[in-house]
């Protein structure tokens, strides 16, 4: 039992923690509340115990000079002809709470103005501290030194403060009411005050939740805040609009790659119907299938290649092997090479210095081969297209220039664009999947360069590109 007992307790003490825990999770309108009226309690506090403090001097010092006034009195009338025997005591037995008492040289009492002497005692020296209790009461003193007829006497005035005191208690139990209310009144103002200051957080977080992903186009209101709170609904609007922006493009990259996708696989579809119908019997259909359906497997699998480069892209994860090389040898391959597979345009090179640049070559020369591919395809027979390299501020300048068909004004700003074509018919012919300039922009992205495209209709293009020479 006892065992079950012990096994028990963590648990028990980690679920009344968390309790605890969660009991003090408190609001933030809370918290400032409590903050705010745990300042304002302080100030009064001192500001109180000050004027208690302040009023409860002022009194004896009131009760001091009182005292004081006293025994100039007595002392005047003790030199006068009538001397201190015929002075009236009991003039002083009627003021409340005052004692005058008179002592020789040996502190001996010799007169004093209260019937009970028994508790009258001696009090020398009063400047250290006035306040003296004696007899469970607080009195004050004040004893005078002076000589009469050769002969030492002491005249000691003293007082009970007990009406001092009933004058402190009535003014610390009004501080302590007035204390009570502006408590009470602060609690209440502040409470509604903090919640009017965090009202538009709280408009904030309502019109947040109504934000999902089918309604994304929802907008925090701004206009009737101009405080930091607008700064942040300011920001939380814009990354809305990044997030609406990139699930926009999401969406859109899906179905374009659909699309793009649906085309070859209804070829393929379409031919392998026939190939089952007829192909085995007709040796032309059989041959026609398989080169279509090569063809279009080839089309798909460019376009997959060219999808899977930019997801690595977008989730940067393609990796980037940068080396020395010269520039003109990669130009003068990927003329070669365009020449083998191109013997309709006139492909050449003007300038092309030989210099040295810290590169990927890889990425540079796809990227170079895809502004040639576009050249080649929007190029009539012909037509010339001229690649060019050399050194302009410091940078590597490449330039694709071609006789083409030339590029709409209206759509120059969105040629590298995911998956846009200028002309969809002439694109179709020429089997563009609208993905190559995207992939060129990054590549050259990554190298810290820029892309400058000059085209008009029918006078064609011009590519210029810059690329730092220095590593970075």
């Amino acid at each position: 039992m006892l065992i079950i007992i012990l096994n028990f307790t963590p648990k028990l003490l980690r679920k009344l923690a968390d309790t605890i825990h969660k009991r003090l999770r408190f609001s933030i309108s809370f918290k400032m509340t409590a903050v705010y009226t745990f300042i304002f309690s302080s100030t009064l506090l001192i500001l109180s115990v000050s004027l208690i403090i302040g009023f409860r001097a002022f009194l004896i010092n009131e009760a001091q000079s009182d005292l004081t006034k006293y025994s100039t009195v007595a002392i005047s009338y003790a030199k006068s002809d009538k001397g201190l025997q015929s002075f009236n005591y009991s003039a002083f037995a009627n003021i409340e709470y005052v004692t005058l008492s008179v002592f020789d040289e040996n502190e001996n009492l010799v007169y004093s103005s209260k019937n009970d002497k028994k508790d009258i005692s001696f009090h020398k020296d009063t400047k250290a501290s006035p306040v003296i209790t004696d007899l469970n009461q607080q009195l004050i003193f004040v004893t005078t030194k002076y000589k009469l007829n050769n002969k030492i006497f002491f005249l000691q005035t003293s007082k009970t403060l007990n009406k001092e005191n009933e004058y402190l208690a009535i003014f610390a139990a009004i501080i302590f009411i007035v204390n009570l209310f502006s408590l009470i009144i602060t609690l209440g103002f502040g409470s509604r005050a903090s919640k009017k200051m965090l009202l538009p957080i709280k408009n904030m977080t309502k019109a947040t939740r109504a934000i999902s992903i089918n309604a994304l186009e929802k907008r925090l209101n701004v206009s009737t805040s101009h405080d930091e709170l607008k700064q942040l609904a300011e920001t939380f609007n814009e990354m809305l609009d990044r997030i609406q922006s990139s699930y926009e493009m999401q969406n859109q990259f899906v179905s374009d790659a659909s699309h793009e996708l649906r085309t070859p696989i209804a070829v393929i579809q379409g031919y392998a119907n026939m190939l089952y119908r007829w192909g085995k019997d007709d040796k032309a259909v059989l041959d026609e299938s398989i080169t279509a359906i090569k063809s279009e497997s080839y089309n798909m699998q460019q376009l997959v290649e060219k999808l899977l480069f930019l997801a690595r892209s977008d989730k940067k994860t393609q990796k980037i092997y940068k080396e020395d090389f010269c520039i003109n040898e990669l130009i003068n391959e990927i003329i070669k090479e365009t020449k083998l597979i191109d013997v309709n345009h006139e492909i050449s090179s003007d300038i092309n210095e030989e210099l040295s640049i810290y590169a990927d070559k890889n990425l540079l020369k796809q990227a170079l081969r895809i502004f040639i591919d576009n050249s080649i395809k929007y190029t009539p027979i012909g037509g010339t297209i001229k690649l060019n390299s050399y050194i302009k501020k410091s940078n590597l300048t490449i330039e694709i220039i071609d006789t083409g068909i030339g590029i709409a004004k209206n759509d120059l700003p969105h040629i590298f664009t995911r998956f846009y074509r200028c002309d969809k018919s002439r694109a179709k012919e020429s089997g563009g999947t609208g993905l190559g300039l995207s992939i060129s922009k990054w590549i050259i992205g990554k190298h810290n360069g820029s892309i400058l495209v000059e085209s008009k209709l029918e006078m064609g293009t011009k590519i210029t590109i810059g690329v730092p020479m220095k590593k970075e």
